[in-house]
């Protein structure tokens, strides 16, 4: 034991010392670059795997604003009709006198659309928690959109529609009996004067308030729609 350590003694003394601390540095350097590298590969992974993430939250998005864009035109395609009606009944007096023979003008207090726009693409964007968001132009141009667009408020402003649709549905149903035929396609001289009457004419200006409201927020919604779908297309 004692030669042991003569013989350590020895070989820590001198110019072996200086290889010894040479030698042992560079082991720790060694060391030190492998955990680097490792970690490096684990960052570049980890980065990679969240890309892949946030590319397939991005391919939903846009096939969820695809089929909005699609739902945007059907109900801008149903309603724009009734709108032109609308303003043909209360703006123009040379159709007034037409009104006892116009059947869609009987008919106008019921046009409705009910929207059920997709916000699967959105909340995952919205939960998902990697900084490669930041750094993403699509990402941006994604939610400077829902920004500007609430879900929740076109949301109550169809149900606002919707919901006097049914008000003035139930009005008729409770206050006249010729409502059941009338349902049917049937108007008799009873069913035409309430159609010239003040009491129709004051519920439609009332709904055209709600009606073009909500028109003109689908038309703006449908126009950034396609501009967004435009840049994710050519992003």
């Amino acid at each position: 034991m004692k030669l042991f350590n003569t013989c350590r003694y020895k070989l820590l003394s001198g110019s072996r010392l200086t290889k010894y601390l040479v030698y042992a540095a560079g082991e720790i350097v060694l060391v030190v670059i492998g955990i680097l590298i490792a970690l490096a590969i684990n960052n570049w992974k980890q980065k990679k795997t969240e890309q892949t993430e946030l590319n397939r939250i991005i391919s939903i998005i846009e096939k969820d604003l695809k089929s909005d864009l699609k739902q945007a035109n059907e109900a801008i395609e149903l309603l724009k009709p009734s709108q032109n009606l609308i303003t043909e009944i209360l703006y123009n007096p040379n159709f007034k006198d037409s009104i006892r023979s116009c059947e869609d003008c009987r008919y106008i207090l019921t046009a409705s659309y009910i929207i059920k726009f997709n916000t699967k693409g959105i909340e995952l964007l919205t939960n998902n928690t990697t900084n490669l968001k930041s750094k993403n132009k699509s990402v941006d141009s994604i939610l400077s959109f829902y920004d500007k667009h609430s879900k929740a408020d076109f949301q109550f402003k169809n149900e606002l529609m919707v919901e006097e649709v049914i008000n003035n549905m139930k009005y008729l149903r409770d206050n006249y009996d010729w409502y059941a035929d009338y349902l049917a396609g049937e108007c008799d001289d009873f069913c035409l004067d309430y159609f010239e009457s003040k009491n129709y004419m004051n519920r439609l200006t009332f709904y055209a308030l709600i009606f073009d409201d909500f028109l003109l927020n689908m038309e703006q919604y449908r126009l950034d729609l396609e501009k967004t779908i435009g840049f994710l297309n050519t992003d």
